[in-house]
C-alpha cells in the first residue's frame, strides 16, 4: 500500500510523519480510492487516528443527518403545526389570511389590550371590574360613602305637602286657646 501523508502542502510516507500535540494531518491511501485517514498529534509526537474511513464517515454522517431530518424535525414540524387546515399550515397562507381579515385582528389586539393582566397576590373572577369601572369607582372622592345622619334636621331641608305641614306657634296657640284647659269629645276628657 502506497500511503502519503499531507502536511502544510507537504506530502510525506505516513512511517516518517511527525506532529506536533494539537497538530493535523491527512493521509491518503493511493492504492485505494475514497479511502483517507485523519491524524492529530498527541502528546510525545504520537500519532492519533480520528477517523479510519473518511468516506464512511461522511456516508454516515449524511444518512444521520437525513434521519434527523426525516423524523425529528418533521415531527417538532408537525408539532408546530398541529392538525392545522391546509389553507392555513405554512407561514405564507398565514400572513395571507392575517392581511385579509384585518378586522379581525384589531378585535384580537383590542381584546389583548382590554384584558386584565394577572398580578402576584391577586385573583381574577367574574366579580372583577373593567376598566370603565375602574376609571369610574377611581373618580369618586375618598371616604364619600361615609355619612352620618345629622340628629336634627332644618326645617328648610322638609318638603311640605298635602298630608305633612309644620304648623306655627300662633296655630298651635288658637288650637290651645279653643280646646280649653279640659274639653270632652267624643266622651274623652282632654
Amino acid at each position: 500500500m502506497a500511503t502519503i501523508l499531507l502536511k502544510r502542502g507537504q506530502a510525506t510516507n505516513i512511517g516518517e510523519l511527525r506532529l506536533a500535540e494539537g497538530e493535523a494531518a491527512i493521509a491518503y491511501d493511493t492504492e485505494e480510492k475514497n479511502s483517507a485517514k485523519l491524524y492529530v498529534g498527541g502528546a510525545g509526537g504520537e500519532k492519533i487516528l480520528v477517523t479510519a474511513d473518511v468516506a464512511g464517515a461522511v456516508a454516515t454522517a449524511l444518512q444521520q443527518a437525513n434521519q434527523y431530518t426525516d423524523t425529528t424535525v418533521k415531527a417538532k414540524i408537525d408539532a408546530l403545526v398541529n392538525g392545522a387546515p391546509g389553507t392555513l399550515d405554512t407561514l405564507m397562507e398565514i400572513a395571507t389570511a392575517i392581511q385579509e381579515n384585518q378586522s379581525a385582528v384589531q378585535a384580537i389586539n383590542s381584546a389583548i389590550t382590554d384584558k386584565v393582566d394577572k398580578e402576584e397576590g391577586k385573583g381574577l373572577s367574574e366579580a372583577d371590574f373593567t376598566k370603565a369601572e375602574k376609571t369610574k369607582l377611581e373618580g369618586i372622592a375618598p371616604n364619600a360613602n361615609n355619612y352620618t345622619h345629622p340628629a336634627t334636621h332644618n326645617a328648610d331641608m322638609i318638603v311640605e305637602d298635602s298630608t305633612h305641614k309644620f304648623v306655627t306657634e300662633t296655630e298651635k296657640s288658637t288650637w290651645n286657646a279653643k280646646l280649653g284647659t279640659t274639653s270632652t269629645i267624643d266622651g274623652g276628657t282632654f
